[in-house]
């Protein structure tokens, strides 16, 4: 029912390992009877600790199945927008870390070594293997380095060699000849009876009669009110948004590799049901095996038919040939997992190319996987998550806002700070906000755009020679604002704000900008907007400008500047806007048209209309300030320019001139 081709389900050490807490804690303890504890209960293949670690297990994959069931059909799938290349590198690495660490036991054959759960897992056991590493048994280890070493010619040599391959056409099996191998001569060497090294042992024979899960051990016996424990739902969310993580994290990544694509909530229900059907034959939760799959990769497995032999051969082996299988060493097990995860371990040298690239991803790839590794895997995956999602909020918080400028000769306009043969339009001001307006951002933009606009000034010189009455709701409407619009934003080092920019309306520079605009307007074409003419734009090529000034296109020797008259948002980037911005549209409006800029919005798609509309900014902002394109606000702009009074009655806002 999955769609992931390589990804390989079953057992999981990550995933065995957040059961074995929940077996542990609800599970019946041994008594210390050596006779009790080995007896098998009647008609079961089991002793009665084992039945009950079976009980508390099916219980729990009933539950994780639910749960991951419930994820597809509420289609939760589409979360995993949030997983990004560096979060799964990050948290797959993270993950392969625990599963070398859990096979450090069976590799070394240590005494005394724990099993550790919960925060700091990885690093407590760490500490005790070394604790304990001079109890390393040496005929375990030898196996163990033998395989391993083995298994890294076949793997990273000779399969990676494209002679080799030419000569024998399809990868080496070495995990099968390991297995195959280790058994063979650890049954006829005596590996365990004579150098003490441990073996499988005991492997049931055939499949387990169906029966109903039961959460009778869940319940707390010695306090029959407590009830069902709440904790249980908990722990078994935890499980299932860890396996599934897990799962799409995987098969993302070999999807990459091998170039299709996944449905992720169509993998969320097949686990689901996976699980549900599993807990009626004694099977505790599974999940996609991070070193299983990574060896059903490298075998050369490209179809989910590779998934069907593989239970066509477990199949067998449960039927038929468990008991054949018993001598085979831990040892070789634990270096088939080790070495099946080198490849995802070795996804940490990404970082040194993240560094060079990019911080932001660099920093994703290292909280992930620092988080899966100190914290645990379903805490250090909510860790990478909420830093992902928090990279992404932080730099919509600050976006680029920036003034722009008309290249010469075209009717193409670009920032002024990066284009340097941008020329800025007299009298007008024209600044593109590259993202979303919103609640979290408005104050900033607000900030950046005034500053830029200089209308902070402008504002301050009209509040001078106009008393405003505080309880005058015709001065400037503060109620119909959004709070944020209100913040006080510090100054963004990271562009220089533009010094200069007020000029005086002093007759003689109102003269000069007349001249000068009649000058560019010479040559009038095709009405464009509200009977406005088009202009020639070919002349403003040939005008120096003052970088980053009004005076633009102002001779070089002319000290004044032109007052702004016109102020024009590019909303080319603007995806869509809350509430909260267009409530900072409005109070831009209200407040250029008391200090009479015309506000002017370029380029705005239809959700940003929509929503303006649905606010009520009709009422503030006009028909006859949208603009199709930018070029031709910029000549509404200067026809208006060239008739000084056209600021009348018709553009009044809210009672605003």
């Amino acid at each position: 029912m999955a769609t992931s081709r390589q990804c390989s389900l079953g057992t999981d050490s990550i995933t065995s390992m957040m059961t074995s807490k929940i077996v542990h804690q609800f599970a019946l303890k041994p008594t210390g009877n050596s006779a009790n504890d080995s007896a098998l209960l009647p008609g079961l293949p089991y002793t009665a600790v084992e039945w009950s670690q079976v009980q508390v297990g099916t219980a729990v994959a009933l539950m994780v199945g639910l749960w991951q069931l419930a994820f597809g059909l509420l289609g939760a799938g589409g979360l995993v927008v949030y997983f990004s290349d560096q979060l799964v590198q990050g948290f797959t690495c993270g993950a392969a870390v625990h599963v070398f660490s859990s096979q450090l036991k069976s590799v070394f054959g240590v005494k005394g070594m724990l099993d550790h759960f919960g925060v700091l897992k990885v690093i407590r056991t760490w500490i005790n293997f070394f604790q304990v590493i001079k109890t390393t048994h040496i005929p375990t280890m030898i196996t163990a380095f033998i395989a391993i070493i083995f298994l890294v010619v076949v793997k990273f040599g000779l399969n990676t060699s494209r002679r080799v391959i030419r000569v024998i056409r399809v990868p080496l099996p070495a995990e099968l000849f390991v297995v195959i191998f280790g058994t063979l001569i650890s049954a006829q060497v005596g590996l365990e009876a004579n150098y003490g090294v441990s073996i499988i042992k005991r492997i049931p024979n055939g499949f387990p009669t169906p029966s109903t899960p039961t959460f009778a051990h869940m319940y707390n016996t010695t306090n029959p009110e407590d009830g069902f424990p709440t904790s249980l739902l908990s722990d078994t969310f935890a499980i299932a948004v860890v396996s599934l993580c897990l799962s799409i994290t995987l098969a993302l990544l070999f999807a990459n590799q091998h170039g299709y694509a996944i449905d992720p909530n169509q993998e969320f229900k097949a686990q689901g049901l996976s699980k549900i059907f599993g807990s009626f034959f004694h099977c505790f939760p599974s999940s996609v095996s991070v070193a299983r799959t990574a060896v059903q990769n490298d075998v050369g497995g490209r179809t989910q038919m590779v998934s069907v032999v593989q239970c066509a051969i477990v199949a067998v082996v449960i039927g038929a040939l468990g008991q054949y299988m018993e001598p085979l060493p831990r040892a070789c097990l634990g270096a088939i997992v080790m070495v099946s995860v080198l490849k995802l371990l070795f996804q940490i040298v990404q970082l040194v190319r993240l560094w060079h690239l990019s911080l932001v991803d660099w920093s994703i790839f290292v909280a992930v996987f620092l988080g899966v590794v100190i914290l645990d895997v379903d805490i250090g995956l909510a860790v990478g998550v909420g830093w992902a999602i928090a990279t992404v909020m932080l730099r919509l918080q600050k976006p680029k806002v920036g003034p722009l400028g008309r290249l010469p000769g075209t009717d193409i306009y670009r920032r002024t700070d990066v284009y340097l043969t941008a020329g800025e339009i007299p009298g007008v001001k024209i600044v593109r906000v590259d993202s979303p307006i919103y609640f979290a951002n408005a104050s900033y933009v607000k900030s950046r755009l005034y500053a830029w606009a200089d209308l902070n000034n402008l504002i301050t010189r009209w509040k001078e020679t106009h008393k405003v009455d505080p309880t005058d709701n015709d001065s400037l409407k503060k109620e119909d604002f959004a709070y944020a619009n209100n913040i006080a934003m510090d100054d963004d080092d990271e562009d220089e704000y533009p010094e200069g920019i007020v000029a005086s309306l002093e007759p003689s520079v109102a003269q000069r900008r007349q001249s000068l605009l009649s000058s560019l307007s010479a040559s009038l074409g095709t009405t464009r907007r509200n009977s406005v003419q088009a202009i020639n734009m070919e002349d403003l090529s040939s005008q120096p400008r003052s970088y980053m000034s009004q005076g633009g296109l102002l001779k070089a020797e002319e000290e004044e500047e032109i007052p702004i008259k016109h102020l024009i948002i590019d909303c080319s980037e603007i995806c869509f806007v809350d509430v909260t911005g267009v409530g900072f549209l409005k109070k831009t409006q209200s407040e250029c048209a008391a200090i009479e800029v015309e506000l002017l919005l370029a380029c705005t798609n239809k959700p940003v209309r929509d929503m303006l509309a649905l606010c009520g900014a009709v009422d503030y902002i006009q028909p006859h300030q949208y603009f199709v394109t930018l070029h031709d606000a910029v000549l509404y702009a200067l026809k208006v320019q060239k008739q000084p009074n056209r600021y009348t009655a018709s553009h009044k806002v809210n009672g605003l001139e």
